[in-house]
């Protein structure tokens, strides 16, 4: 798998930023997607057969706090320890699993299906890079 790229990516956000996002959705972002939003906030993916989309933290159209908002909060259809962070070519949720057993995993949740389906062992995994600094 080659290197994603990311593009057109929102006005950069702070650590408090981080912070204050999670507080307001009362979760711990894991440190790598913590890196990867302070150095991409959202953007189009190039090079990536799995996402097409990274959702900012704040700034632009699609936020992540919308998306929980809408699918945690409201229409329930995805659990309160999956993180949805980017978005498929056909709509689809990526999502980082929070704390607990399987931390760190990456889970797909279709529109068509109530059930995560795994992807991917890291988030490194999904980006083809050892680190994040890499990008």
């Amino acid at each position: 798998m080659s290197k994603v790229k990311i593009i057109q990516s929102e006005k950069s956000i702070t650590i408090n930023d981080l912070i204050v996002f999670q507080q307001i959705n009362n979760i711990t972002i894991p440190e790598n997607l913590k890196q990867l939003l302070l150095k991409y906030n959202g953007g189009i993916t190039i090079n990536s057969d799995i996402f097409s989309q990274l959702l900012s933290i704040k700034y632009g159209e699609l936020t992540m706090g919308e998306i929980v908002e809408y699918n945690q909060v409201l229409e329930k259809n995805i659990p309160d320890n999956y993180l949805p962070f980017a978005i498929t070519g056909v709509g689809h949720f990526l999502t980082i699993k929070l704390a607990n057993n399987n931390s760190g995993k990456i889970y797909v949740f279709r529109h068509d299906e109530f059930n995560p389906i795994l992807i991917a062992e890291s988030l490194e995994e999904i980006l083809g890079v050892i680190n994040i600094s890499e990008l």
